[in-house]
């Protein structure tokens, strides 16, 4: 059960119950904004009063979530905007009643109602779901090939790649020797994306930072590794 209430200096805040939720419980994020959430038996009426006692710790916070959005594309029909295969088309149709999205082999193709908001933070995080999805296919078609081949180039071994949603960090390699990337890896220049790739190879190796890893790394970027991940820090898997 949800429901909106607008504050002043706050915004519209979505309470949305849940029988998870033992507790009055506060989270802001972008695009979905302030949301409550409340025991199931708890009254709409005394989480909104649980705001307006938290209404200081909100606005101090606020700031953080606004920053989190500097950056970020808003997406309409005159966006441009690609992902590593495909091109984002919105089309926006007078006939239909619900958003649409088909993935097509060079286009990810949208169709959005006339009548509805595409601005609204809904719709804004519906098509950013869409351009994630189609990220996670072309990450899985794309980075168990190359993981293959830069391994083989450099005679190192690994048992599987996998492909999630991270939003930590661009990969990872388990003491099992399993990688786990990003799917936001797709959004690197090449050469980065190479360097994310060799750096968890190197892991099967090396499984800490201590120097012995960074030599290591260096042996396989041309003596590269430290500028490397100096210009990685220049991307964040949270913003696109």
């Amino acid at each position: 059960m949800t429901k909106k209430e607008y504050i002043d200096g706050i915004g519209e805040v979505t309470f949305v119950k849940t029988k998870r939720a033992k507790n009055l419980r506060i989270s802001m994020s972008p695009h979905k904004g302030v949301r409550v959430s409340v025991p199931y038996l708890m009254s709409f009426r005394k989480a909104f009063s649980f705001v307006l006692e938290k209404q200081n710790w909100i606005h101090k916070h606020l700031p953080e979530m606004e920053k989190k959005l500097e950056g970020q594309t808003v997406f309409d029909e005159k966006t441009e905007f690609s992902t590593y295969k495909r091109k984002l088309v919105i089309l926006i149709k007078p006939n239909i009643k619900a958003p649409r999205a088909k993935l097509l082999k060079e286009k990810i193709v949208v169709e959005f109602p006339r009548n509805l908001d595409i601005y609204d933070k809904q719709y804004q995080e519906f098509l950013r779901k869409i351009v994630e999805e189609t990220w996670r296919k072309e990450a899985k078609e794309y980075l168990p090939i190359r993981t293959h081949e830069l391994a083989s180039k450099f005679d190192l071994s690994y048992e599987k790649v996998s492909v999630r949603n991270t939003k930590s960090r661009w990969g990872s390699c388990s003491h099992q020797n399993n990688i786990s990337f990003s799917l936001h890896l797709m959004r690197l220049p090449e050469e980065l994306r190479d360097y994310v790739i060799l750096h968890e190879l190197a892991h099967t190796v090396e499984k800490n930072h201590q120097p012995p890893f960074w030599s290591f790394l260096d042996t396989l970027t041309d003596g590269n590794a430290k500028k490397l991940d100096k210009e990685l820090k220049n991307y964040t898997t949270r913003i696109f």
